[in-house]
């Protein structure tokens, strides 16, 4: 335990070990797939030296044990200090809210992350195929998915931008095509 303003925290590297994140050490950091947000690489540090961790990835959020506990349950502060054994109390309470705007926040950046490699498919494949064409009647075959390709590099370029108010104008704009 680590005293830090008369509250004594639990080591964040043994809570996080806890909680089922699989860290990996490297110098004096740990790294992990973060637990708050869907990722492939590696983005979640750890730095055990100063008890606190970030996320270099798409959430951007980082703090201390406390304040990891709260976001990876849904736990007011209080609520969290008692889940870590730092005072007695009530077990803690479940912020329902929080955890469905969680859950909402997560499927929808799995459906950007899958929608984009749908793109990328079709983006490769359709480059495979353009230079196969070799006539008018050809062309105008596949006129169509000139126009889809274009469609689709502005789609990827949305979904690459770090506009997520766009990025949720165009899920709209596909589920609404989707029903």
């Amino acid at each position: 335990m680590q005293k830090i303003n008369n509250i004594n925290k639990p080591d964040i590297v043994s809570i996080l070990t806890k909680e089922g994140i699989e860290l990996r050490q490297r110098g004096n950091t740990f790294w992990a797939l973060c637990p708050l947000n869907p990722e492939r690489t590696p983005s979640f540090k750890v730095d055990s030296e100063r008890q606190t961790y970030y996320c270099f990835g798409k959430c951007g959020t980082g703090g201390d044990v406390i304040t990891f506990i709260q976001k990876l349950k849904g736990y007011f502060f209080k609520d969290a200090l008692v889940y870590l054994g730092i005072t007695t109390g009530k077990p803690p309470k479940i912020n329902h809210r929080e955890i469905k705007k969680r859950d909402a926040v997560k499927k929808f950046k799995q459906w950007c992350n899958s929608y984009y490699d749908l793109l990328c498919i079709f983006y490769r494949e359709w480059q495979d195929v353009k230079p196969r064409i070799k006539s008018i009647d050809d062309a105008e075959k596949y006129a169509e998915f000139y126009n889809e390709e274009i469609k689709a590099q502005y789609k990827m370029d949305i979904l690459c931008s770090r506009d997520e108010q766009v990025k949720f104008e165009l899920f709209r704009e596909v589920m609404s095509y989707a029903n």
